[in-house]
């Protein structure tokens, strides 16, 4: 199965479109599933309510996941693949997918610590793609605070072998020609 993370939260996306016309591109034989997150109930982990740290520490603790705080964290572990899309806003990410990453990094769901403290995947995936539009130039090395971040996690936590960065930049310079941008970043 492909999980594809929809965290475009505007109609008429560019980075939405992108991640369609790379999904349009691909032949895959064991379905697609997409979580839209602007349709979900993620939010992010606060100190009272239903998205607690509370809840979310005492399922770790105990090993009990049936809390729905864990369900993100779950599905993701079974992907074979993972695509995430969303825009730059900021030199980052959409709070939104910040706060999906968050649950997603379940211990005992998606990762776990070993005896020498070595992180241990417990995920399926075995490729991770990132993709993102921006209107404005290519980010400087170091000022990337969206898929440096993803990338990490995909690396350190989960042990993804291949994780990729599709992404279409100034895509709102004067005369820029946006579908021919869209185009090249899919290479």
């Amino acid at each position: 199965m492909l999980l594809f993370v929809n965290a475009c939260l505007r109609d008429q996306s560019r980075t939405e479109r992108l991640a369609r016309m790379w999904l349009d591109r691909r032949a895959y034989e064991g379905g697609v599933v997409t979580l839209t997150l602007a349709d979900s109930t993620v939010e992010p982990l606060d100190a009272a309510g239903k998205s607690s740290v509370e809840l979310y520490s005492r399922g770790v603790g105990s090993g009990d996941f049936s809390h729905p705080l864990f369900d993100y964290a779950k599905q993701f572990a079974q992907a074979d693949e993972v695509l995430i899309a969303a825009p730059i806003w900021n030199y980052s990410m959409p709070a939104k997918l910040h706060a999906y990453l968050e649950l997603v990094c379940s211990q005992g769901v998606t990762f776990d610590v070993g005896d020498a403290g070595a992180y241990v995947s417990l995920v399926k995936t075995q490729r991770l793609t990132y993709v993102t539009t921006a209107g404005g130039l290519q980010m400087e090395p170091g000022d990337d605070h969206a898929f440096g971040y993803v990338r990490t996690l995909a690396q350190r936590f989960w042990h993804i072998p291949r994780v990729d960065l599709v992404a279409a930049w100034g895509l709102d310079a004067p005369g820029a020609d946006v579908e021919g941008l869209l185009e090249d970043a899919l290479g």
